[in-house]
């Protein structure tokens, strides 16, 4: 029916045997100790929460930018429908 046996036992094996060691891989994986932060020195450290402090402020500050450039705009557009209305109103005698 198949022909020769091994042309189906020896790929068999082999995807086997691929299978056995992925999942080997991935157990071995599991057991190893889980890497531990790289900060260890303490100036390390300060200087990483100093950063993250900055880090904070800058992101106020785009916010404080943001709602600038928008009472800007607003501005702007006020100051335009009011030079608009000076030209556009009625002529005075």
């Amino acid at each position: 029916m198949f022909g020769i046996p091994g042309e189906v036992f020896w790929p068999t094996v082999a995807l086997g045997a691929i299978i056995l060691l992925v999942f080997g891989a991935v157990v071995l994986l599991r057991f190893l100790p889980q890497p531990k932060s790289r900060v260890t020195n303490e100036s390390e450290r300060e200087a990483l929460e100093d950063l993250q402090v900055r880090l904070g402020q800058l992101d106020q500050l785009q916010v404080r930018i943001g709602e600038l450039e928008e009472r800007v705009d607003f501005a702007e557009r006020i100051l335009v429908k009011q030079r608009e209305g000076e030209r556009l109103g009625p002529p005075q005698d």
